[in-house]
């Protein structure tokens, strides 16, 4: 092997190594969007650190779609819920040839308790959905979120579960400044 060769195979090593780091940095950051959501002391704070300044979310019909940080900070001060256990369920993480973004889908399962704006009694609830995401490398080396779309399959009473009816409706302050 000459050193050409030997160049080569190191860079295509270095190459290798850098995507499997990034693809551990970019499980990393959905395990504290998870820990973050679920950290109501702190929630601000830590979900405002993880996503970039134009932000999208789409929370589909249920709780609407909103863009940029100013935007996710504002909802924040009034989330859907009291109570939230997000559970990730890796599925798939794609790094774009580049390596400057990615996309990822998620399993999410969570027991959760509403938070109702209307003065109506909290309910404990099954949420389960599909996350796309699309995740975006800094220049310093730092995944940040670009985007979060959550596709709700279920949403359902947990007395009642999800037998008759897989999405109940949500009474979300959300979902109302989606449409205002």
């Amino acid at each position: 092997m000459d050193s050409t060769d030997l160049q080569q195979r190191l860079l295509a090593l270095e190459t290798r190594l850098l995507r499997l780091e990034d693809t551990e940095a970019i499980r990393a950051l959905k395990c504290e969007h998870a820990l973050a959501s679920d950290d109501p002391v702190h929630l601000r704070e830590r979900l405002l650190a993880i996503v970039t300044d134009d932000i999208e979310l789409d929370y589909g019909a249920e709780f609407g779609c909103h863009r940029g940080k100013d935007t996710l900070a504002r909802l924040l001060e009034n989330t859907p819920f009291a109570w939230t256990f997000h559970c990730m369920i890796p599925k798939r993480i794609d790094l774009a040839p580049d390596g400057r973004t990615a996309t990822g889908i998620w399993y999410l399962w969570e027991p959760a308790v509403t938070a109702p704006t209307d003065g109506s009694t909290p309910q404990a609830v099954w949420l389960a959905g599909v996350y796309q995401d699309t995740y975006r490398k800094q220049a310093d080396g730092r995944w940040l979120i670009a985007r979060l779309a959550l596709e709700t399959r279920l949403m359902a009473p947990y007395e009642t579960g999800w037998a008759q009816r897989r999405i109940a409706t949500a009474q979300s302050a959300w979902a109302d400044a989606a449409h205002a």
